[in-house]
């Protein structure tokens, strides 16, 4: 477990292994949405700019992946489902709209050198599911050792082109129906291959970077003053509230961003005490066997009982 936490007014803070690297899971979509704003703040691009939806955007993981191909979200509303529904396919549509590469860079350009985010959730869910003809059949290890392969020789941008092309036609109810095959419709077949795979390739981040970046947007650091705002109301929307939010007292404002995959169950979030100092508090948890992954939400939550105590307000 690692674990960043900061009270932005006292300057108190709490770490626990925060500058290891942990599956960001879902989190990542943070800094996801901070570019996105900042380009807002450029000028490249209006909230209430639309995006065609396809069935070539489509992820399982996705209220829009049951959509009709021809919808029109904004931009706006992408944000939404992004973060407060943790929608994959809304995440990939701002995310090229942006470049791939822009939000690592953008990541570097604010100091934060340990969030990593380089795998749209398309070409990783195929792969992961075994789509396509370098991916089929192989178990979890054997598709780690593959993209390892693929990293050494700098071909995995090759890789992703390969996959996205091989399957183009594959509808969004198509991929759902591959995706639940392999992994089932709760997700608890195979539990050790996708183990594998989530613990060694979904995009990797600092439970410290992640804490910066969040005090980045409640300082309104990272964006302008109305974007940083935007902001945290979305987070402040998000629909699950069983981990961090769970164990702070009644009341309190918390704007936060879950995430999980196989052995890893994250939560992070901004809390606002009464008087309305910020708290940025970030627990991210890996190598979690089946069992114990289902422990996690109550065990988050004890945790930010604990950081709460240490650095809220006084009782």
């Amino acid at each position: 477990m690692g674990v960043a936490a900061r009270n932005l007014a006292s300057g108190a803070e709490i770490h626990v292994a925060a500058d290891e690297l942990f599956p960001m899971a879902s989190c990542f979509k943070i800094p996801v949405m901070v570019e996105v704003m900042r380009r807002v703040d450029a000028g490249a691009l209006r909230l209430d700019d639309r995006l065609t939806l396809t069935e070539a955007d489509k992820s399982p993981g996705s209220t829009l992946i049951h959509c009709h191909e021809g919808l029109r979200p904004s931009v706006r509303d992408l944000l939404y489902l992004m973060i407060t529904l943790s929608d994959n396919t809304a995440t990939d549509m701002l995310w090229r709209l942006v470049g791939l590469a822009s939000v690592n860079e953008t990541m570097r350009l604010l100091g934060l050198q340990a969030i990593d985010c380089f795998m749209p959730n398309r070409e990783y869910f195929l792969i992961e599911s075994g789509a396509g003809e370098e991916w089929a059949g192989l178990s979890g290890p054997e598709i780690v050792a593959r993209w390892r392969e693929l990293e050494a020789r700098g071909e995995y941008e090759d890789a992703f082109r390969r996959v996205l092309e091989e399957n183009a036609r594959l509808s969004g109810a198509g991929f759902l129906h591959l995706y639940e095959r392999r992994w089932g419709r709760d997700e608890s077949l195979g539990y050790d291959d996708s183990f594998a795979v989530d613990q060694a390739l979904d995009n990797m981040g600092s439970p410290r970077d992640m804490a910066d970046l969040l005090a980045m947007v409640a300082r309104a650091q990272c964006a302008s003053a109305p974007s940083c705002r935007l902001m945290v109301e979305v987070l402040a929307q998000q629909e699950w509230r069983e981990k961090i939010p769970a164990g702070l007292p009644e009341g309190l404002f918390v704007a936060n961003k879950t995430g999980g995959v196989s052995g890893t169950s994250n939560d992070a979030a901004i809390v606002y005490t009464p008087c309305g100092a910020p708290l940025v508090m970030v627990v991210f948890w890996k190598g979690l066997e089946h069992e114990a992954k289902k422990l996690a939400d109550a065990a988050i939550a004890e945790i930010a009982a604990v950081l709460y105590e240490h650095l809220g307000e006084p009782a």
